[in-house]
């Protein structure tokens, strides 16, 4: 059976280096049995600390024949999965608090793991901040717009990494990304409308500390 995802987890699919993945929060399994079906990994592991979910999961193995390459496990975070017993770890539409608390957990039990690939809905510069104390560097991260919100995508690999404050809050690529910078536009504009409404002193400063930061990076 084919799967169609948007355009957010289609992202995240083209970024998996094929190997054996553990899709961590998977909810009812289908990025996981589009990256088996379509070879772009070898193997999935689906997690979920929802029981209905993962039987949802589960049942879409059972369907399409790939019990043999999509597993699915009851858990909360990576508790059910071994350190290195995936290439890649996807954690995708969990706020930044959980994925960061996740991550932190795993460090914290010594897991080690090659990638991360991160999408979270809320506060990704407390991900990147974690992502640094795993020992983990960033090679991809920017923004895309799918069904009218603004999500992150990180990708990282192994090895030691320092940020600064404005690549944590921002992203890594903030200064070269289109995206970012779209993003920064319309994130202006929305505040400046809520400025006719209701003016404050801290909005106002808020905006114009980001139209001082949109001005620099165009001049770049």
């Amino acid at each position: 059976m084919p799967i169609r995802l948007d355009e957010r987890l289609s992202l995240i699919a083209n970024l998996v280096d094929y190997g054996a993945v553990a899709d961590v929060g998977c909810d009812h399994g289908k990025l996981s049995y589009f990256l088996v079906s379509t070879d772009r990994a070898s193997k999935a592991i689906a997690t979920d600390i929802s029981a209905p979910s993962l039987k949802k999961a589960r049942e879409l193995a059972l369907e399409n024949g790939v019990t043999d390459i999509l597993e699915t496990r009851l858990g909360d975070g990576l508790s059910p999965v071994s350190s290195r017993e995936v290439d890649t770890v996807i954690i995708a539409g969990l706020g930044g608090d959980v994925i960061s608390s996740i991550l932190a957990g795993a460090r914290q039990e010594g897991k080690e793991f090659s990638h991360f690939l991160l999408s979270p809905n809320t506060h990704p510069e407390k991900v990147r901040a974690e992502i640094v104390r795993c020992g983990h560097r960033i090679v991809f991260d920017d923004t895309l717009a799918c069904a009218g919100k603004v999500y992150t995508v990180i990708k990282t690999e192994e090895g030691e990494e320092t940020l600064s404050d404005d690549e944590i809050k921002y992203g890594k690529f903030f200064r070269t990304s289109e995206n970012f910078k779209r993003e920064l536009e319309r994130e202006i504009q929305n505040k400046k409308n809520i400025l006719e409404k209701n003016f404050s002193e801290e909005l106002n400063g808020k905006v114009e500390d980001l139209e001082r930061l949109l001005a620099t990076l165009k001049a770049l």
